[in-house]
C-alpha cells in the first residue's frame, strides 16, 4: 500500500510535466515545420517557451542549490515527523565538483534543536535526519537505563536534562545548590548556571574539573578528549561536530549508537513539511494528512 500510494504520486506528477512539454513541442512543430501559423506569431511562442524554461530553470536552481525535498521513512522523529512526511530541507552546502570539495552559500549554523538531515559517515549513500542536542564544546551523557540524557555545556557552564516525559526534578547537579528548587523540564531544557565552587583534582599530573551529580555517578572525570579512556555513554564533543537523537528515542538509531555527526556530513537544516501521506490508512479520504501540509518544522 505504502509503495503504491508513492508510485501513484510520482506517475501522476510526471503525467502531467509530461503533457506540459508536449503541448509546447507541438505547438513549436506546428509554428516551424507546419507553418499552420503566420510568422508574426513566432515570437509570442517564443516568449511562451522562455518563460517555461525559466520555470523549470528556477525551480531546479532551488533544488540544486537552497532547498532539496527529502522523505520521512520510519518514526524515528515521531511526533515532529511522521512515516509518509515530505520536507523541506534548507542546504548548508553546495558540491562544485566530483572532487567533493564544497562552497558554504548562507550563513546557517548548526544550533541546538535544529533538526537536520546528514549523511551517515559510514555509508555517504544513506542519509538521516534526527536532532540535535549536542553542541562543541558539550559533554553528553547517556544513561542506559533510565534513558535519560545529561548535557553540560562546559563554556556557559550550562546544564541541560532530556526526560522521555514531562517530570519535575530536584537537584540537578552539583551538591554545593543555594537554593533548593525545583525544576521543570517539557522536552528539552537547558538551565541558568548551577556552579557556586569549582573543584579540581590531579590525576597524571594534569588538573581536572570534577562534576559532583546526581543520576549519573558520583564522580566524574572530565579527562583529555583524546584519551581513548574515555568513559561509556560519555561523549565530549569536539569542533565541528554534533550528537543527535531522534525524538522518538526508543526506535532511533543515533549518536548512542554510531557516534557524533561531523559538520561536513550535515546537508541541511529541515524548515517545512510540504506534503504528507498517511500509508497506513484504510480509508482514501484520509491518505493525505491535510493538517501537515506546509507546516514548519520545529
Amino acid at each position: 500500500m505504502k509503495f503504491l500510494i508513492k508510485y501513484i504520486f510520482i506517475f501522476t506528477t510526471s503525467i502531467l510535466i509530461f503533457f506540459c512539454i508536449f503541448n509546447y513541442i507541438n505547438n513549436l512543430y506546428n509554428y516551424i515545420y507546419k507553418k499552420r501559423y503566420k510568422k508574426k506569431n513566432i515570437k509570442k511562442l517564443l516568449i511562451e517557451l522562455l518563460q517555461y524554461f525559466f520555470i523549470i530553470f528556477f525551480i531546479f536552481g532551488i533544488r540544486l542549490f537552497f532547498y532539496q525535498s527529502f522523505s520521512i521513512y520510519s518514526d524515528s522523529m515521531k511526533p515532529s515527523l511522521l512515516e509518509g512526511d515530505y520536507i523541506l530541507v534548507q542546504k548548508l552546502f553546495y558540491n562544485i565538483n566530483n572532487l567533493n570539495k564544497k562552497i558554504k552559500f548562507n550563513n546557517y549554523k548548526p544550533k541546538r534543536n535544529d533538526v537536520v538531515v546528514f549523511k551517515y559517515s559510514k555509508n555517504k549513500n544513506l542519509k538521516y535526519i534526527k536532532r540535535i542536542i549536542g553542541l562543541p564544546g558539550d559533554i553528553v551523557f547517556y544513561h542506559p537505563f533510565t534513558k535519560k540524557i545529561y548535557i553540560i555545556n562546559k563554556i556557559n557552564n550550562r546544564y541541560s536534562v532530556i526526560f522521555n516525559k514531562k517530570k519535575e526534578i530536584k537537584h540537578i547537579i552539583f551538591n554545593q545548590i543555594k537554593n533548593n528548587k525545583n525544576f521543570y523540564n517539557k522536552q528539552t531544557h537547558t538551565y541558568r548556571s548551577l556552579i557556586n565552587e569549582k573543584y579540581k583534582e590531579i590525576f597524571k599530573n594534569h588538573v581536572h574539573d570534577i562534576m559532583i551529580s546526581h543520576g549519573i555517578k558520583n564522580y566524574l572525570y572530565l579527562y583529555n578528549k583524546k584519551n581513548k579512556n574515555q568513559k561509556k555513554w560519555t561523549w565530549i564533543i569536539p569542533q565541528d561536530q554534533y550528537f543527535v537523537i531522534g525524538d522518538n528515542r526508543d526506535k532511533s538509531a543515533d549518536s548512542r549508537l554510531w557516534g557524533l555527526v561531523k559538520k561536513e556530513n550535515i546537508l541541511g537544516k529541515a524548515k517545512y513539511i510540504w506534503f504528507s501521506i498517511n500509508y497506513k490508512s484504510k480509508k482514501w479520504l484520509n491518505i493525505i494528512r491535510f493538517e501537515r501540509i506546509f507546516k514548519k518544522i520545529q
